[in-house]
């Protein structure tokens, strides 16, 4: 091989395994350090590919499994409160068959007494017993707004419902105080809902302003009224109180409550289960008392009829937390599998990279040491000038 000055071939090849096992050390440092074989997609380009949709996956699987503890807890709220329904109403099969005996002739007023608290108390928890501002127990949950007959001029910003009857019309009126000028609306003047039965009344105490609303509850309904500062009065001048009717909210029939408990955006990954079973004294038909001999016999075969319906109703939502936990654990087994994927393809053998990282590290040592030795040799040609 010739001896030159311009080219030292022996010191480029050196420099080339120098920079290229320099490479391979900081790739093996950076697996070493971040715990990842795949760091970026130029590390592994299909699998970073699949190991990022393996990853959203497990992610979606997460967020279902978490839907599911939900679910399961919300099916447990409503079996819970339907359970003490369902000791009270076997509490009254007791007062009712203690009622339609002679020896408790004296006794029937007191009988009756408790009655009526008992079913006082069923109706309590029917209409309280919520998950997360849902009523599981009165048959509203599912329940919306389906339409409503108001304009942007009568100033109903929203409606929200709050147990609200389903497939009711609720009339809105509008009752002035005193007279007004035409079109006017004032503080003190009344608001009243009803579903034509049942009425409730509130007064406005303040107005809303600018873009502020103001609430409107009206709890006895399960309806709540938004109101802003486009809410008017009459529309033609009046010489005392009025009330005049300003608007319907209509409400839809109790729709199942759907949960998403898979990754995919499809009917199989979602159940749906149903609240909409009412379990106060009306829904289960209990009505009466037990005051005579006559009126607990007839009160005792409604307390069989309610009884059937309540151990039919809980069967149902037993079979529902069966169905959650099922599909709980296959969950569970979904992301561990699908975890151990990502692992397989993402994460870094360390013992194998520790090797890379010692050969790769006494390599650019080597070859640090002969990169120097090339470029001594060039040395060698000053010894022809001698």
């Amino acid at each position: 091989m010739a001896l030159t000055v311009q080219t030292n071939n022996a010191a480029n090849t050196a420099l080339k395994h120098l920079n290229t096992n320099n490479l391979q050390m900081n790739k093996a440092l950076e697996r070493l350090s971040s715990g990842f074989r795949i760091n970026s997609a130029a590390d592994d380009a299909a699998g970073f590919a699949v190991s990022s949709k393996l990853d959203a996956q497990a992610g979606r699987l997460k967020a279902a499994a978490t839907n599911v503890a939900q679910a399961q807890a919300m099916v447990k709220t409503a079996d819970a409160g339907v359970n003490e329904i369902q000791n009270m109403v076997t509490r009254l099969q007791v007062l009712a068959t203690q009622a339609q005996s002679a020896n408790n002739d004296g006794e029937r007023n007191r009988l009756d007494g408790e009655r009526s608290k008992l079913e006082s108390a069923i109706d309590k928890i029917a209409g309280s017993t919520k998950y997360n501002g849902v009523s599981l127990l009165n048959g509203t949950a599912g329940v919306t707004v389906s339409s409503n007959s108001f304009t942007s001029a009568e100033g109903l910003q929203a409606v929200t419902l709050d147990g609200a009857a389903a497939s009711t019309t609720f009339s809105v009126y509008l009752q002035e105080a005193s007279a007004t000028a035409a079109g006017t609306f004032g503080a003190g003047d009344k608001i009243t809902v009803s579903d034509g039965t049942t009425s409730q009344t509130v007064t406005v105490s303040s107005l809303a302003t600018g873009l502020g609303t103001v609430d409107l509850n009206f709890g006895d309904l399960g309806v709540k009224l938004t109101i802003n500062s486009a809410l008017t009065g009459q529309t033609t001048n009046a010489a005392a109180a009025t009330t005049t009717a300003i608007g319907t909210v209509v409400t839809s029939a109790a729709a199942a409550n759907t949960f998403q408990v898979g990754a995919d955006n499809n009917a199989n990954n979602r159940i749906s289960v149903a609240f909409n079973n009412n379990y106060n004294t009306t829904g289960l038909s209990l009505s009466g008392d037990i005051t005579t001999v006559a009126n607990a016999r007839t009160y005792a075969d409604l307390l069989t009829t309610a009884l059937t319906t309540i151990t039919s109703n809980r069967s149902t939502l037993g079979s529902t937390q069966n169905q959650l936990g099922y599909v709980a654990a296959n969950l569970a087994t979904s992301v561990e599998q699908i975890s151990s994927a990502v692992s397989t393809i993402r994460d870094a053998d360390m013992a194998a990279e520790m090797a890379d990282f010692t050969k790769s590290k006494i390599l650019v040592q080597a070859g640090t040491a002969m990169l120097a030795q090339a470029n001594q040799a060039a040395q060698n040609v000053l010894t022809l000038f001698r």
